[in-house]
């Protein structure tokens, strides 16, 4: 795609929101892809009862790791920052399972330092969508697409490719320079939040950016003070709750 990385590879991890501590190494041999490998236990952090679900990965053909929970019309697929994993979103697959959606957390088939941010636009992107389509067979009628920095950049790829059948995309403390001309194409609605401090730099200006550049009465743009990254957000008591509650009132509106 040719994108420029906008935030520093220091500042995509998203840290820790859990306490769930360092991202365990993968394990040696490759999943077989028709089964459903399952994801590693979380150490810390709301208690979520996932439940693996076979998913291919479109580029490497091995068996992604994919937790299901919920049930719901609407479902959310989630993906990780650059150094993160699924434990970093327990808060929020909590409260989107006890609100009434479908949510699913899944490891990328890549390393993405190892097989760099371009790569992981398109990887990611196939990845997402082919978790999508395994939502809709389990009965999920809309599909949202979601992420955390790296994965907000990769949700954002995702739902703007008709192909994937977005019912909307939201970006926490994502997005790279030049994707504004992926956000000019969206056709379903996108949420973009950030902190205004946030500790990667020039994240919430990014925000407005794509927000501006989004077709009109389609962007919801939110930025709050603090420093907090990606799923950090989430951490933040002076606007957790209110942040919880816009991203619901949206998935509920796609």
């Amino acid at each position: 795609m040719g994108l420029v990385l906008a935030l520093g590879v220091a500042g995509c991890g998203g840290g820790s929101t859990s306490g769930q501590g360092t991202r365990p190494a993968p394990a040696a041999a490759a999943p077989s892809p028709s089964a459903a490998p399952e994801l590693v236990g979380c150490s810390g952090g709301p208690s979520v009862a996932f439940t693996p679900m076979a998913v291919t990965s479109p580029g490497t053909g091995a068996g992604l790791a994919v937790g299901v929970a919920g049930e719901g019309p609407v479902g959310v697929v989630i993906a990780n920052t650059l150094t993160g994993y699924h434990c970093d979103w327990l808060i929020w697959a909590d409260h989107l399972v006890k609100r009434g959606f479908r949510v699913a957390v899944f490891e990328y088939g890549d390393v993405p330092q190892t097989v760099g941010i371009p790569a992981m636009l398109d990887r990611g992107s196939d990845e997402m969508a082919a978790i999508g389509a395994g939502l809709r067979k389990l009965g999920t009628q809309k599909v949202v697409y979601a992420g955390g920095s790296l994965g907000g950049s990769v949700a954002l790829a995702t739902a703007a490719d008709p192909a994937a059948e977005a019912a909307g995309v939201i970006s926490l403390s994502g997005g790279l320079d030049g994707m504004e001309e992926l956000a000019e194409r969206l056709s379903v609605p996108a949420l973009y939040a950030a902190a205004e401090e946030d500790f990667s730099g020039g994240v919430a200006d990014l925000a407005r950016s794509l927000h501006k550049a989004t077709p009109k009465g389609r962007s919801t743009l939110l930025v709050y003070p603090g420093a907090q990254h990606a799923g950090e957000m989430f951490n933040d008591e002076r606007y957790a709750d209110e942040l919880q509650a816009k991203l619901e009132a949206f998935l509920r509106d796609v």
